[in-house]
């Protein structure tokens, strides 16, 4: 099982400027310079590889998508901006694929925005399936298609469409994967899912605040976790902006950390960056929650614990992850 992040932001689309453009690649000129001003023998290509993600591509700027895949069997994960980049590679690579699965979380804008422009939708013999815990999940998607918002009544793309009203814990199937939505942290609802295969579980808790902290503040929602071979969390904040911002639905790395080592939790990846965020900023939250980890591991250390066997990063868009 694999996963694709098509898209990592969360709120608003965040395009990198011109002027930001130039800025990175002033900072990454000159550190090249210095290098082979030193006497160093490097390549560009080789020094290229050396950066960290804020120099070099950053961590991208598409809100929500995620793309789920094992053997035949695929599902895509929110309709943030990032699911045009998704639809414009199925057009190249898997032109007559005639079916496509998307499961919405909720229906908060930035997970709905990449919708009306998801080509397949428009295209004759195509199905698309829509899976959604809410009850109004045909009413949200045809406000995306209605005038003055956009040209395209929802009526032209109706027969393309099929929607599955899904329940709260109970499993369905797309394919090979299974899938189980549980409820989220979000102060309108929201259900994250647990997506399984072969023995491989992924856990995708974007759009939570984490507020509730122990098994039994969980309750069923814990089995969104437990154990799971890679955990989607929401680090749309630093932990500071985070305790600034309570009930805005989203959390921070070190939440993300702490609910990871309890659930036992192989990998975490953390999204959902905020818009207002450079990448300067992102790196130095991912720096945060990685000085909080390593204070973590010191007192288990000290308590005569054992470590836990815990993976973790920041997104960046575009990455393939395998599960």
């Amino acid at each position: 099982m694999a996963r694709k992040l098509w898209g990592v932001r969360g709120s608003l689309p965040t395009p990198l400027t011109p002027d930001r453009v130039r800025s990175r690649l002033e900072d990454v000129l000159s550190q090249y310079e210095e290098l082979r001003d030193s006497g160093a023998r490097i390549s560009a290509r080789d020094f290229l590889e050396t950066l960290p993600p804020h120099l070099l591509g950053g961590y991208g700027g598409n809100t929500s998508c995620g793309e789920i895949t094992s053997g035949k069997s695929r599902l895509v994960v929110d309709g943030g901006s990032g699911l045009r980049g998704f639809s414009e590679q199925m057009l190249k690579s898997e032109p007559d694929l005639d079916n496509f699965h998307i499961y919405l979380t909720h229906f908060h804008w930035d997970h709905l925005i990449g919708l009306p422009f998801f080509s397949q939708l428009y295209m004759k013999g195509r199905t698309v399936h829509f899976y959604a815990v809410h009850e109004d999940v045909e009413e949200s998607i045809r406000t995306l298609f209605k005038k003055p918002n956009f040209p395209v009544p929802y009526e032209v793309i109706q027969k393309q469409v099929k929607i599955h009203r899904v329940e709260p814990y109970v499993p369905f199937s797309v394919g090979e994967l299974q899938v189980t939505p549980y409820r989220l942290d979000h102060p309108d609802p929201c259900w994250g899912a647990r997506v399984e295969h072969g023995g491989k579980s992924l856990a995708w808790a974007v759009d939570t605040e984490g507020i509730r902290t122990s098994k039994e503040e969980l309750g069923r929602d814990a089995g969104l976790y437990h154990r799971a071979d890679l955990l989607v969390f929401d680090a749309q904040y630093s932990f500071g902006e985070a305790l600034e911002k309570i009930n805005w639905g989203h959390s921070s790395g070190p939440v993300g950390i702490d609910l990871a080592i309890r659930e036992d939790v192989r990998r975490a990846v953390f999204m959902h960056h905020d818009p207002s965020a450079l990448d300067e900023a992102i790196r130095r939250a991912e720096e945060e929650t990685q000085n909080y980890y390593e204070e973590l591991l010191r007192a288990r250390k000290r308590s005569g614990m054992k470590p836990p066997h815990l993976r973790w990063h920041f997104a960046r868009e575009g990455e393939i992850i395998e599960v």
